[in-house]
């Protein structure tokens, strides 16, 4: 018998007897081809290689511009070349938020850049770096539209644009604007496609580029959004949408995603409660890249130090990424440590949340090496959805997964790859001993994952996990010997 909805999402239900699904460090691809073996794949994520080491406790902006790529970690702003090599740029102010970095094009050949609450700017033919005093105190955010660079004040809920491809002049006096249309201050700042959207703490706004004089953007006349956002820096352009972490009057923990003026909430049940349920989500910050043809909004929680949730816009399915931490009082997946995407050099790179560390992430890479300063297998997880037929009980004669087999190293970890499973006779409260069996050494295609005598149970719930440095493909899974009761089968 197949295993019916093995390979899909995360979906943890508030009742364990209803759902309880979970995908970690693994997520969800649809077969296109009609003649495919089985619907649905669960192929891994990217691990991560240390390109660059600099001094500092936290990763804060990264971007590329006209082929160069630009840093702040800590109150360092510096650049690095295609070889990883650093060059110092300038210092900036530091707080508990992350940094901004904007570009007003060939135009200006200027960089902006937003930190601790002021503004810098950076002229690229000159490397010259400076501090821009009309912006002290008022630059929480920073971005770009039309030439003219934009800072938002979210302590007072306005925001400011400097004159047309000069970032060193900024009349405070006449180039601004502060919310008036609705009580809820702006806290958030972000340009997307030829709008600029503003969202308070319940609501939100689109400003577009009227060219009125002396301030030429205004209110565009779609009119008041509806949601404003929980997490200042969770609002993040995701391939063709705009996506945030919402609140509105009536509460939080929507995930919104906006392609035109309307968003639209894709968190499922279980994502918002689980979010519902945090201490803070304030601090809240997003990422999101492209990779192999999907494109992934991450969403992670510093103060909760979970998992960090990811939302697949093709597929319109969540999973989980986390690194690993045996350091705490229950070994479990923290926060994935990766932040600060940008696409540099032909390759994906990132910064640290913890540390000044640079990554290159990639396909081609299985191991996470900022795991205790050595390269150490992505632990993944599959909790698959619970077997249930008319609360009868059931026989379980065997379990088998369908991995890609024969992947395994030539030496080392990941020589002879294991799976483990663990199962649950009640749903998931109660958990089995983990079971180990081969994935198949290097060239051992014909090996099969298979595990004997699961016993009997009402409803059971099986869960797969492995750690191998090795490339975990999961197509399927089986039941073989399964004999359903009649009424139910």
């Amino acid at each position: 018998m197949k295993y019916r909805g093995f390979c899909g999402p995360s979906y943890r239900s508030q009742a364990f007897t209803a759902d309880q699904e979970r995908l970690v460090n693994r997520y969800v691809e649809r077969m296109e081809s009609p003649g495919a073996s089985t619907q649905y794949a669960l192929y891994p994520v990217p691990g991560v290689k240390v390109l660059h080491v600099t001094t500092g406790f936290q990763g804060r902006a990264h971007e590329f511009y006209d082929g160069r790529e630009f840093i702040v970690v800590a109150n360092i702003f510096f650049e690095l070349d295609s070889d990883a090599a650093s060059t110092f740029r300038g210092f900036v102010a530091i707080d508990s938020n992350p940094a901004t970095i904007s570009w007003n094009g060939d135009g200006g050949g200027e960089l902006f850049i937003t930190s601790g609450g002021n503004g810098y700017l950076f002229t690229l033919a000159t490397n010259v770096f400076a501090s821009i005093s009309a912006l002290t105190g008022k630059a929480t955010m920073g971005d770009m539209l039309d030439g003219y660079f934009l800072a938002l004040d979210a302590n007072t809920g306005t925001f400011y644009s400097s004159e047309l491809q000069d970032g060193a002049t900024w009349t405070t006096s006449t180039m601004f604007a502060q919310r008036s249309k609705a009580p809820d201050p702006w806290i958030a700042l972000k340009v997307f496609g030829q709008y600029i959207w503003l969202l308070g703490s319940q609501t939100g706004e689109v400003w577009y580029d009227a060219g009125s004089s002396p301030f030429p953007f205004a209110p565009h006349p779609s009119g008041l959004v509806q949601y404003g956002t929980a997490a200042a820096w969770s609002v993040k352009a995701a391939g063709a949408s705009l996506m945030w972490l919402a609140a509105a009057k009536d509460g939080a923990a929507q995930v919104m995603r906006a392609s035109g003026f309307t968003p639209e909430n894709v968190a499922t049940y279980p994502v918002q409660f689980a979010m519902s349920q945090y201490r803070a989500v304030s601090d809240a910050y997003a990422d999101s890249y492209s990779e192999a043809g999907h494109t992934f909004y991450i969403l992670g929680f510093p103060s909760q130090n979970v998992a960090s949730w990811v939302y697949d816009l093709e597929m319109q399915m969540w999973h989980e990424r986390g690194t690993w931490d045996t350091t705490q009082d229950t070994d479990d997946f923290k926060i994935w440590r990766p932040r600060a995407h940008a696409y540099a050099f032909g390759e994906h790179r990132w910064l640290d949340i913890n540390g000044g560390q640079v990554y290159r992430s990639g396909l081609d890479l299985y191991s996470d090496e900022f795991v205790h300063g050595s390269a150490e297998g992505i632990r993944w997880l599959r909790r698959a959805p619970a077997i249930f037929a008319e609360n009868e009980r059931i026989q379980f004669p065997s379990f088998e997964l369908d991995v890609q087999p024969g992947v395994g190293l030539e030496t080392g970890q990941g020589s002879d790859p294991q799976v483990m499973m663990r199962y649950s006779r009640d749903g998931g409260q109660t958990w089995s001993r983990e079971r180990m069996r081969s994935a198949g050494k290097i060239g051992e295609y014909g090996n099969r994952c298979i595990w004997f005598r699961l016993g009997t149970a009402r409803r059971m719930v099986i869960e797969v996990s492995g750690s191998d440095p090795v490339p975990f493909r999961i197509t399927d899974a089986r039941l073989p010997g399964i004999v359903l009761p009649e009424r139910a089968a």
